[in-house]
């Protein structure tokens, strides 16, 4: 099944979902819905009997301001892009069983997917390629943190191996 997530900036949710099991062929980009904007995405495929939608949506929701009406809103929207009708219902389900996990109110929508746009291959994998860039330490990998804390059935061993040897290996030097 495929998805894409918008809510925080692509180069952050691309890191989170390739860190997961069960998901794939994860870019970033730009989505278009109905609403005719195009926002920062990650567009991926994801095998549901690996992981399941509500444990995405978990995920998405916890790895973004899911429940803040921030300045950049409007840039970066929280929604979860479902690719047809059948999938749409699966997908706000999901979300609202995701959201009863928050005390505050999550923002988060389901949306109809009309196309996804991907950025040059030179920018994929931003985060994997790269990990020691300013951006990707100061952005990205608390949110790597967050994943791993929260959900480590989810994340793939080569995500954790990374996470312990950054993490804790800092922390002991």
């Amino acid at each position: 099944m495929y998805l894409a997530v918008s809510g925080t900036c692509y180069w952050c949710m691309e890191a989170v979902f390739r860190s997961l099991r069960g998901v794939s062929n994860v870019e970033q980009g730009f989505v278009a819905s109905k609403q005719g904007k195009y926002v920062e995405a990650a567009f991926f495929a994801f095998d549901e009997k690996t992981v399941s939608l509500e444990d995405i949506a978990r995920v998405h929701l916890s790895t973004h301001s899911c429940t803040s009406n921030h300045s950049a809103r409007e840039k970066y929207p929280s929604a979860m892009y479902a690719i047809d009708k059948q999938q749409h219902a699966a997908v706000a389900n999901a979300i609202a069983i995701a959201a009863s996990d928050f005390d505050a109110p999550v923002m988060t929508s389901a949306k109809p997917f009309v196309a996804f746009y991907p950025n040059p291959s030179a920018v994929q994998n931003y985060f994997w390629r790269q990990p020691d860039k300013p951006f990707c330490d100061s952005k990205i990998l608390p949110k790597l943190k967050t994943l791993a804390i929260t959900f480590p059935r989810l994340v793939k061993p080569s995500a954790v191996q990374y996470l312990r040897e950054t993490v804790y290996g800092a922390e002991r030097a």
